[in-house]
């Protein structure tokens, strides 16, 4: 079994970190290798535990090693581990289309899955403009988002989003958008009556924007923008990055 100085020298030869200045990675002290984890904790290869306060990225909200989590996905693995949805279906899909669609609000029929946050919001995306297009509207190709909001790492999330070190890097490469104050209704009202010909849609962060530094909606705030977008004849998205 490799040690963990080998590991840790692997790392740093092979591998390429999310959102990590690699140099400044490789000159840091060397990185915890995590081996197992229980509930709660993550152990690593010298035997130390360490708690998992952000659950993994919010990943393992239920902790890990779950029995029931665990007995489901080796049942699942025992039929099938993956079959693609292009032209084909399978069980689990659907029945979990239909619990999903039996706790949504009147309206939202249909469940498109996603791997990631951001490719959910790159799919919303592109679902919105080619709504329009279908109708025969070309002019809708913008969106109204908020300012220091946060929808992934992916191009179209970044372009709605508003992370300054995100778009300093990338900018060239991104679309204009425009931004309407976090929490404030009333602004992003005004962008909708100056822009709504233009727009596809509006997308928000309903309940809270957490990389923003957790700023709280207000309270009916939601309801409002969806007036708002009702008013405007406006497709209204909603990335629930974060719930309460």
């Amino acid at each position: 079994m490799r040690t963990t100085s080998a590991l840790q020298e692997a790392d740093r030869r092979c591998l390429w970190h999310p959102f990590t200045q690699q140099r400044a990675w490789c000159e840091e002290e060397a990185p915890l290798i995590i081996e197992r984890a229980e509930g709660t904790h993550l152990y690593d290869t010298d035997g130390n535990s360490y708690i998992d306060g952000v659950a993994s990225l919010w990943c393992n909200v239920h902790g890990h090693h779950h029995p029931a989590l665990d007995e489901a996905i080796a049942d699942q693995l025992g039929r099938v581990a993956h079959s693609t949805m292009l032209g084909l279906s399978h069980r689990p899909g659907i029945e979990l289309a239909e619990r999903l669609l039996a706790c949504a609000p009147p309206g939202l029929h249909r469940v498109f899955y996603s791997d990631s946050g951001s490719t959910a919001v790159e799919v919303a995306l592109k679902m919105a403009f080619q709504w329009w297009l279908q109708r025969g509207d070309t002019e809708r190709k913008s969106f109204i988002c908020l300012e220091h909001a946060y929808h992934g790492d992916t191009l179209g999330a970044v372009s709605v989003g508003g992370v300054e070190l995100f778009h300093s890097r990338y900018r060239p490469l991104l679309f204009s958008v425009f931004r309407a104050r976090a929490g404030d209704e009333r602004d992003l009202a005004r962008l909708l009556r100056l822009h709504s010909g233009r727009v596809a849609a509006v997308v928000v962060e309903p309940l809270v924007q957490g990389a923003a530094g957790m700023l709280l909606q207000p309270e009916g705030y939601l309801s409002q923008v969806r007036e708002h977008c009702d008013e405007h004849d406006t497709l209204l998205i909603c990335d629930e990055v974060a719930t309460g």
